[in-house]
């Protein structure tokens, strides 16, 4: 199996974008010879290829919801999936599918959505067949006035998912029972709250009622009050191993800028 995720940002939330002190560029996730780009933020055209990534091979573009660290490089990353625009009379070569919400289509040029071969607006509990993968949108509760949905996808061997920014909720688990690998976007250490995304003593009774357990689950989006110059200390080491000893997920695994996972890994460790 060659499938693999490539974490081009473990951060999230205007601090890391102003600084970049974790990177905001989103993840890569290559399935059955398919290149996605999830979430591509700030900087995300240039973690691609720092990472020693082509976004030539990118053909599904996934964009969450319309926030500046979920969409920003969009753009810049449909019109860099392609050496060639064009034709002598400048038809547009068409490429790529993006996933993404009605509010986000509103902030990306016609110029740029005319590159595409399919624009599919999504929402929670959507479902989309693609290239014999089967895509889910899952259910997010985020920002009061935005659309937005999480990521499943079921494949013939395994199951993951990209919760995206999210609080928990009455049957947040429950969308994911079935679900090798999990991405959680935690952007807060311990009992740290915050309206609208996750900490960590709040979701760990959820991580613990999804059906079987988790084979691996990777936090990522961390904001400054996990890590940065403006927070008392790194807290990313310690929420690893809390979650470790508070939940039946054996691995648990923190997001690096640059880290690449291959996926039968994952899979391995149950």
């Amino acid at each position: 199996m060659e499938d693999q995720l490539v974490i081009l940002g473990s951060g999230g939330g205007r601090h890391h974008i102003r600084t970049q002190y974790r990177a905001t560029g989103g993840i890569l996730y290559k399935f059955n010879r398919i290149q996605a780009h999830i979430d591509p933020g700030p900087g995300a055209i240039i973690r691609i290829s720092q990472y020693g990534e082509d976004p030539l091979k990118t053909e599904l573009f996934i964009a969450t919801h319309a926030h500046v660290d979920h969409y920003n490089d969009l753009s810049a990353l449909i019109e860099s999936s392609r050496e060639v625009l064009h034709d002598k009379q400048y038809n547009y070569f068409k490429k790529g599918t993006l996933i993404t919400t009605n509010d986000v289509l509103r902030y990306i040029s016609s110029y740029h959505l005319n590159m595409l071969e399919r624009i599919i607006p999504f929402k929670a509990g959507d479902r989309l067949l693609y290239k014999n993968s089967e895509i889910i949108g899952t259910k997010t509760i985020h920002s009061p006035n935005m659309e937005g949905f999480g990521v499943r996808f079921n494949l013939k061997d395994y199951s993951i998912a990209f919760t995206s920014d999210t609080r928990v909720f009455e049957g947040f688990s429950d969308q994911f029972n079935q679900v090798n690998i999990m991405i959680l976007n935690l952007l807060r250490p311990d009992s740290i709250k915050c309206k609208r995304h996750l900490c960590t003593d709040e979701v760990i009774p959820f991580l613990n009622k999804i059906e079987p357990n988790l084979n691996c689950l990777i936090i990522t989006h961390f904001g400054a009050y996990m890590d940065s110059p403006i927070s008392p200390k790194n807290f990313v080491s310690s929420q690893v191993e809390k979650i470790r000893k508070k939940t039946n997920i054996k691995n648990v695994i923190a997001a690096k800028d640059g880290l690449k996972i291959n996926i039968e890994n994952l899979l391995e460790n149950n």
